[in-house]
């Protein structure tokens, strides 16, 4: 028996691609529904058509991915409702699914449980969201967090991150152009300028060391001004937002994360997959993957020194850093498709 699914989000076009081709490619889905404020730039995805709602004007833009679940859950054939932005795509399909009496999943992979579901919202929001009928997670950390908040265990299942494995080929060449690499959006949380900080003091011992920025946001020029006064700019190339990660990925040899708060982020995985050593604050699910002094470094947060300390001793120790890396690749089959297929078959299943 096959069926359709109506997946209501928003998502950079690379999350939302990975999140979606493991359901797609499943042989029970029929066809996928996607309701979003614009077409996937990443890649195409299979049995897949799109219901856009482009607006600058938030509450446009959510008044018509609501008109066009309703509209598509009117279908007979679309069996149930997915969402990986439940805070505010999810409680906009659920609407949509509750009239029609249809599942719902909720894909909760960072801000979207740390920042909204625990925030000061939250007593008016967990119970809500408590009602849908299947829920995904970044890692055992949060699942936990979420049976505090009283969700039903048996509606939790851990969702591996996963990726197109040969889209991150592994690049063993020794001549590498960065030593140390950041990929994700320019904004407050990630603190990247704390990674400008603890990399303006290796580069006092370490002269030739090299940092890459990968990616856009509205801290750009905040960042690359701090860069000029810390006297760095000269060892540090700012690339913009690009859909070819891969290609500055294979040129580095260490990722380094400061963020404040994040679920379990694509971009490690990503750099992981292509045999990357991580650097990482120990915030949201990243301890459930990233295993301090085994396959990475674990710094605390807000503190510059202490990243500039890690950072010039995963340079230095060659012995560490060969350690570190063949642990890292040890772990690349998990973050592959097959591992995300299995969750989803289960809960597919019992849609029939």
């Amino acid at each position: 028996m096959s069926f359709e699914l109506v997946a209501c989000l928003s998502l950079l076009d690379a999350l939302a691609y990975n999140y979606l081709m493991p359901i797609a490619e499943n042989p029970m889905v029929d066809h996928l529904w996607i309701v979003r404020p614009k077409k996937n730039q990443y890649g195409e995805i299979p049995k897949a058509s799109y219901y856009l709602a482009p607006s600058k004007n938030r509450l446009v833009r959510f008044i018509k991915m609501l008109k066009n679940c309703i509209l598509l859950g009117n279908r007979n054939k679309v069996k149930a409702f997915i969402s990986f932005n439940p805070i505010p795509y999810g409680l906009i399909a659920m609407i949509a699914a509750r009239i029609f009496r249809k599942p719902i999943h909720f894909g909760f992979i960072g801000s979207d449980w740390y920042h909204y579901a625990k925030g000061t919202l939250g007593k008016f929001l967990i119970p809500i969201l408590r009602q849908a009928d299947f829920f995904t997670v970044t890692g055992q950390r949060m699942r936990e967090e979420m049976l505090k908040y009283g969700f039903e265990p048996q509606k939790i299942t851990i969702l591996p991150h996963s990726i197109n494995l040969s889209h991150f080929q592994i690049f063993d060449g020794d001549e590498k152009r960065y030593t140390f690499i950041f990929v994700g959006q320019l904004i407050r949380r990630k603190r990247v300028d704390l990674i400008l900080e603890g990399f303006s003091k290796v580069l006092l011992d370490h002269p030739n060391v090299t940092l890459c920025i990968v990616g856009d946001g509205p801290l750009l020029n905040n960042l690359k001004n701090q860069a000029k006064d810390l006297g760095i700019s000269r060892a540090i190339k700012f690339t913009g937002y690009t859909i070819r990660v891969h290609s500055f990925l294979k040129q580095a040899r260490i990722v380094v994360m400061a963020s404040n708060m994040e679920g379990f982020p694509f971009a490690l995985v990503e750099a992981m997959c292509t045999g990357l050593v991580p650097i990482s604050t120990p915030v949201g699910t990243i301890p459930d993957f990233i295993i301090n002094e085994q396959n990475g470094l674990l710094v605390q947060r807000n503190d510059s020194d202490a990243l500039a300390r890690a950072m010039s001793r995963l340079h230095q120790d060659k012995k560490l850093y060969e350690k570190l890396r063949q642990n890292v690749l040890k772990t690349r089959s998990y973050f592959s498709y097959n591992n995300a297929k299995n969750v989803w078959e289960r809960w597919l299943n019992s849609l029939k």
